[in-house]
């Protein structure tokens, strides 16, 4: 009945639905067939004797692990990526489970039971699901609580390690902790079977694992679709509870199983099934989310070593009472400190990748806050802040030891008609192209800048062997060099002013505003000659407008 609601809503499914985050009719009917499954199931322990009702029931949960399989295969077709690698991971594991339970039906319609010892491939070969079971669980597509979204921060091996190993960690802590407190003493009380227990043991462990990292997940991470977490989190660790409560049962001196027993294992492939109908519905996302809080950190960086930490007192309170420990209890001990200290070398390991990510950032936002994006010269604040290094430095020079620094201030040319003419992309375009030849005809102690718009600032070293002059000429040569813009020749024109530190000094001290001033006026000089060879500053060249221009400082 499910099987076949399942399918349908799986192959009807529409996407116009899902992307407006309405459930498809498909997949109400599919609840409904759930509860009308489990009611049977439950019936059928109720009402039939033992061996018939635990056929029946059995025959029921491989009808739930069919549906499951199928609706996690038939949406697959319709997502990408994560959403399908999950639903494919989980179908194989629902797939896988029910060679299990043919196993397990054939074994009570022999009559017998399956506590007897006698185990087949098919049911051995269950535990290698869990594998499939976890890496689908791992592969929920989901975001760390401080990420805007998974491509500004994608899950990490080393996240998914650390994840794997706190798993580890908790499942292994509380099983160490169940056999410590109560199941060795029951075990020893009656006579078990030794395969029985140990697959009985097996399975708990690894329900165990799904079941922490479920709780990982939805404490520390932050699904993409959560009603999909919370259906397939529910599933998985109802199989968990149910499959510790089948180690309580074996461990009886009657431990066949009932046939309620199963009822858990039912209702945990339904809502599986179920997780793999609901339609994609991403959680909201802020622009600017919220860092992570304190406790949340500690909490999750603490809760397997708590865990941890539980099960070793209870190792501890055994050993000082003076009963011995058992071989489970050693080895157990023994692989969570392993475990332990593998989880902290993969967590200093993440540690240091996330301070390398960090560091590059950093180097990138500081290259990003002093370099021109289009022409990747020094802006304007990097200008400005070597310029006064500069003459901090020329301070301290003596007089006698050669030129001083020098500031070139350039302006290309009816740079307004290039783009009205050629285009915006063609005006980019001569500005790259200016920038590179500045860049090409100075020395690695000069600066170049582009101050803004088309205009262009040079930083002269005093230590160069030629003469400022003869350098400035030379990048207006450089400049006004023909070129092609949008696949038609041009040749730019460029005015340059030029100013030295020396030529400041004499009257009062030289500073940045200065600089800049006089530079500009040389620059507009040149433009009112429109020569195309540089203009010194020189004193006595007129104002602009009367007064300094207000674009500079």
């Amino acid at each position: 009945m499910f099987g076949s609601s399942g399918a349908a809503g799986a192959v009807s499914y529409s996407r116009c639905q899902a992307r407006a985050g309405r459930a498809p009719q498909s997949l109400w009917y599919a609840v409904a067939g759930s509860v009308l499954l489990t009611g049977l199931a439950v019936a059928f322990a109720v009402t039939l004797d033992r061996l018939p009702a635990l056929v029946a029931v059995n025959v029921t949960n491989g009808v739930a692990q069919l549906a499951a399989a199928a609706a996690c295969f038939l949406t697959a077709r319709r997502r990408r990526g994560a959403e399908r690698r999950w639903r494919v991971l989980i179908g194989l594991t629902m797939s896988g489970s029910t060679i299990a339970n043919i196993a397990t039906t054939t074994a009570y319609l022999a009559g017998g039971s399956s506590t007897t010892g006698s185990y087949s491939p098919g049911q051995l070969g269950f535990f290698a699901l869990y594998a499939l079971a976890l890496a689908g669980l791992l592969s929920l597509p989901t975001d760390p609580l401080d990420a805007s979204s998974a491509d500004t921060a994608p899950r990490t091996r080393g996240g998914y390690a650390i994840t794997l190993l706190d798993g580890l960690m908790i499942a292994g802590s509380l099983a160490l902790l169940e056999w410590t407190v109560a199941l060795a003493a029951v075990v020893r009380a009656v006579l078990l079977d030794r395969l029985a227990l140990a697959f009985a043991l097996i399975s708990s462990f690894g329900t165990l694992i799904l079941g922490s990292a479920v709780l990982l997940i939805a404490c520390f991470r932050r699904p993409r679709s959560p009603a999909a977490l919370i259906l397939l989190g529910m599933g998985m660790l109802g199989f968990s509870i149910t499959s510790n409560g089948f180690l309580l049962i074996i461990a009886r001196p009657s431990h066949d199983y009932p046939p309620e027993a199963y009822l858990g294992f039912i209702v945990s492939f339904l809502l599986v099934a179920l997780a793999a109908l609901v339609p994609d519905r991403p959680a909201a996302v802020d622009d600017e989310p919220a860092a992570p809080s304190r406790r949340t950190m500690w909490a999750h960086a603490m809760l397997p070593y708590g865990v941890l930490a539980t099960a070793g007192v209870a190792v501890s309170l055994k050993l000082l009472s003076g009963k011995p420990l058992d071989r489970l209890e050693s080895f157990g001990m023994v692989g969570l400190l392993l475990l332990a200290l593998v989880r902290q070398m993969v967590t200093m390991a993440e540690n240091t990748r996330l301070l390398a990510e960090i560091r590059e950032r950093e180097r990138l936002l500081h290259h990003q806050a002093f370099h021109d994006p289009l022409t990747g010269l020094a802006n304007r604040a990097l200008f400005m802040r070597r310029l006064r290094r500069a003459l901090e430095c020329d301070a301290d020079r003596p007089e006698d030891t050669g030129p001083a620094i020098s500031l070139l201030f350039m302006d290309l040319d009816k740079f307004k008609q290039v783009n009205d003419t050629f285009g915006h992309v063609a005006g980019d375009e001569l500005l790259k192209i200016s920038a590179e030849r500045l860049r090409a005809e100075t020395r690695a102690a000069d600066t170049v800048a582009r101050l803004g718009g088309d205009e262009f600032g040079v930083i002269l070293d005093g230590d160069d062997s030629d003469h400022p002059c003869r350098t400035a000429e030379r990048l207006a040569a450089a400049v006004h060099a023909p070129c092609l813009l949008a696949g038609r020749p041009y040749t730019p024109r460029a005015s340059v002013g030029l100013v030295t530190a020396d030529a400041v000094r004499t009257a009062r001290p030289a500073s940045p505003d200065i600089l800049f001033h006089q530079a500009d006026l040389a620059m507009y000089a040149a433009k009112r000659e429109r020569t195309g060879r540089p203009v010194i500053y020189r004193p006595g060249l007129p104002e602009i407008g009367g007064q300094p221009r207000s674009d500079h400082p």
